[in-house]
């Protein structure tokens, strides 16, 4: 969503979204004194690893034999987020929250409903928002499915996913692709 709004609009033809980070979970969310406190600090905090949150994998990953597997990957950073990470965070998800209605391009949104990480009411925004035609802008909304629609559910699930995201893209071609 940066890379689109930081760029000339008419370059894009279309967006993918799959559980955009737009809005963080309740648990997620630094306190404003926190953010204020270590900011105070001229960055030295950045590095800290003192933000709320725990087992971020767990929130994120559904089918127990897929994060069995990212779990023991050695190179997954598995601490609490930090300072610095998490002030980016909440300063960018509020830009795009307050940029929502300069969306004019087709999209596609993905998420699922129990997602952890990422609330699925920024995908709402996001097509609540944006002015693109009605038409144009798809909302799907996947019952019960954490944040990693496709490598992390059962391969049902995922196969879903990605249907829908080509079928989108298929329709997308049709409407707006070369005629022969």
């Amino acid at each position: 969503m940066l890379m689109y709004f930081q760029s000339d609009p008419d370059i894009w033809s279309g967006l993918i979204f799959l559980s955009p980070l737009f809005v963080l979970p309740e648990g997620m969310i630094p306190s404003k004194l926190h953010i204020t406190m270590y900011g105070l600090l001229f960055g030295l905090a950045d590095t800290w690893a003192a933000m709320p949150t725990a087992q971020m994998a767990v929130k994120a990953v559904k089918d127990l034999e897929k994060l069995k597997i990212l779990v023991v990957n050695p190179k997954r950073y598995a601490g609490k987020p930090r300072v610095g990470t998490m002030r980016e965070v909440v300063r960018v998800t509020n830009y795009v929250q307050n940029n929502f209605e300069k969306v004019k391009v087709p999209f596609f949104t993905a998420h699922g409903t129990a997602d952890g990480l990422a609330c699925h009411t920024g995908s709402e925004m996001l097509y609540e928002k944006a002015v693109t035609a009605e038409e144009d802008k798809t909302l799907k909304l996947y019952e019960g499915m954490y944040h990693s629609l496709i490598n992390g559910e059962p391969d049902e699930a995922a196969d879903l996913v990605l249907a829908d995201m080509k079928a989108w893209i298929d329709a997308m071609a049709q409407k707006y692709g070369p005629k022969s």
